[in-house]
């Protein structure tokens, strides 16, 4: 027995299997248990009023139940047979008919314009809301039309109460379209949302993708470096070649620590947007003068000048990244600061709409063509320099992680880089 009941349900308001589409399934299911409650509530009070005084079967409102009734029953099967918006169509015109027909015949029984807002619903639950308003605009058009030709001078006359329903239906209708153009505001929103999750999600795919082939290039590398240097290193120590086995040593031991390196700065990466400090605001001043410290090896050894450009702004973001970038970027300007007779980087910020911060140099400068590739994952103009090429990755995961922009800013080779970027405040942007 609860086998059966459990069953009932799907039994009554499943779709025909014709229809796969999933909205439209659900469709399917709305109007068949709105016209089952109808048919199923509708019988019940007929029964109720017939055997309390059986003579109201002639009555206009009872005999316009039964036709409400006939015409629900048949729509409920038509929807049963997978045509949803058929059925839907079907039911609108037959009852906005019975119940104005009612609600002005006999003496007018007002009460029965209220039943119009039943099509009026059930336009809006499976129609779009141009059609809704067409619709149920000409309903209450229809209905004002009536109301010209009733009496308005009787103070007894029944225009005064159909007014008055009239009036409510309006109001009723009013709600719902407005109801109706929220909620379509909000899938506006909803498949805005959705589409620019999708298009975030394709670009993380593919930067995945490539992030795969190039880790995997770039490993190749030295793993045949090391097998083929192993293979030499056997056959020199067959041969007694104590000498050049130990030169090839050293050579797989060089290879062993650029993938190690290359290894530790993947993991790096790959942790960055993951694992966060927690944002603070942030004393650029100090972080410079800690990045400065921490590549002042570097700097002294080339004899490079520096000139931090004050004041610098105070940032909000991880301090222990932010300093990373600095670091990162400061290393890199002495890194390829070549030969020039005064080596100079400067730290400063742009003011405007937003800080723009920067580190610049008169080193060898960058073309045009490779202003964008550089940030790309082990991108090195120079494939002879030192570096792994993961660092400029690195720096622009970070700052798009705080929500900002990194670019660079040269004339062409020999004319000096400016490494420019961005930290928007996130506070600003939550209030």
């Amino acid at each position: 027995m609860s086998q059966f009941f459990r069953s009932l349900p799907r039994w009554l308001f499943a779709p025909h299997p014709r229809v796969t589409d999933p909205e439209k399934i659900q469709r399917s299911r709305l109007l068949s248990a709105i016209l089952f409650v109808l048919i199923l509530l509708g019988t019940i009070i007929l029964l109720i009023v017939i055997a309390h005084d059986p003579r109201d079967i002639w009555a206009p409102e009872v005999q316009g139940a039964f036709v409400v009734l006939g015409i629900s029953f048949v729509m409920y099967l038509i929807n049963r047979l997978g045509y949803n918006r058929h059925a839907a169509a079907g039911s609108i015109l037959p009852f906005v008919t019975v119940f104005t027909y009612v609600a002005f015949s006999s003496s007018g029984k007002s009460i029965f314009l209220a039943f119009l807002f039943l099509p009026i619903l059930m336009t809006a639950l499976f129609f779009s809301l141009k059609w809704t308003t067409m619709i149920s605009a000409s309903i209450l058009a229809l209905i004002f039309v009536l109301l010209s030709f009733q009496d308005q001078v009787s103070e007894t006359s029944p225009y005064w109460s159909l007014r008055s329903m009239w009036f409510f239906l309006i109001l009723s209708t009013g709600l719902l379209l407005t109801f109706m153009w929220h909620l379509r505001n909000l899938e506006e929103i909803r498949q805005q949302e959705l589409k620019r999750i999708n298009e975030q999600l394709e670009r993380q795919v593919a930067e995945l993708e490539r992030f795969t082939y190039t880790v995997s290039h770039e490993l190749r590398t030295p793993l045949v470096t090391i097998m083929g240097f192993i293979g030499s290193i056997e056959n020199d120590l067959q041969a007694e070649k104590y000498e050049k086995a130990q030169k090839d040593f050293s050579r797989v031991t060089r290879a062993t620590k650029n993938m190690h390196n290359t290894l530790s700065e993947l993991l790096e990466l790959s942790r960055i947007g993951r694992i966060i400090n927690p944002p603070e605001e942030v004393d650029i001043y100090e972080i410079v003068k800690e990045a400065l410290d921490a590549v002042g090896g570097r700097i002294r050894s080339r004899d490079i000048k520096i000139e931090v450009a004050l004041p610098l702004p105070a940032a909000y973001g991880d301090r222990l990244r932010l300093r990373e970038v600095f670091e990162n970027l400061i290393d890199n300007a002495a890194k390829y600061i070549s030969n020039q007779p005064a080596p100079r980087i400067e730290i400063g910020c742009r003011n405007g709409k937003e800080p723009v911060f920067y580190v610049k140099d008169n080193g060898i400068g960058i073309e045009s063509q490779y202003h964008s590739r550089i940030f790309r994952l082990f991108e090195k103009l120079d494939p002879t320099s030192e570096g792994t090429g993961v660092g400029l990755a690195l720096i622009k995961r970070i700052i798009e992680m705080h929500g900002g922009e990194i670019w660079v800013e040269s004339d062409g080779l020999g004319k000096g880089s400016t490494f420019c970027f961005t930290i928007p405040d996130s506070r600003k942007a939550s209030k």
